[in-house]
């Protein structure tokens, strides 16, 4: 099977496990996993922080949204402009967030507009990540054309549930990697060559 196959096949797969949580569940994963991440000498370091609002059954990131405007970082969200790009914007307000045409929340297009060049940290979404920090993602491309060249000293920080973490994924070239995956239960450093 090819890696496109594979990973269409994959990305079924983990919806489906997603889907399967309750609201319960996905509140007390998101909270386990700030607490983690906000103990990372990566986010304490960061000034900047590029963070994304979830939906749907991904991990949560509510409670770290809050806690990186209560520590006073700038906190940057993406929003999309058409059916490939990804901008970015400085949120101050989480309740002046809107929801995008896919139903997830994102700034408004009047949000003071932002880059990665001074990002500390970047918190990456994805269907699934591996131990030497492959990531899977919708498929849409959207991060890995944000990310395609972030700056050296940025960390990119996986977000995903346990069960998103699989041995080894499919990869293509032009897919980004992550440093280190967080989850519920741990951050993993990942083996990036």
């Amino acid at each position: 099977m090819d890696a496109r196959a594979a990973k269409q096949t994959l990305r079924a797969e983990l919806k489906a496990r997603r889907a399967a949580l309750t609201a319960r569940e996905l509140q007390v994963a998101g909270d386990e996993a700030a607490r983690l991440i906000t103990q990372l000498p990566e986010w304490k370091q960061a000034k900047t922080v590029c963070l994304y609002a979830s939906f749907g059954g991904e991990l949560p990131t509510d409670a770290l949204l809050a806690l990186a405007l209560l520590e006073g970082k700038r906190l940057l969200l993406p929003r999309v402009t058409n059916k490939t790009t990804l901008v970015l914007h400085e949120v101050t307000d989480l309740g002046a967030l809107q929801p995008s045409r896919l139903g997830i929340r994102e700034p408004k297009p009047a949000a003071p507009v932002a880059t990665l060049a001074d990002v500390g940290l970047i918190l990456v979404p994805g269907l699934g990540f591996d131990g030497a920090g492959r990531r899977l993602g919708f498929g849409g491309g959207f991060y890995d054309r944000l990310l395609a060249k972030p700056p050296r000293k940025t960390f990119l920080l996986g977000h995903a549930h346990a069960f998103q973490l699989i041995p080894r994924l499919p990869d293509e070239p032009h897919d980004i990697k992550v440093k280190a995956v967080a989850t519920p239960q741990s951050v993993i450093r990942c083996r990036v060559r």
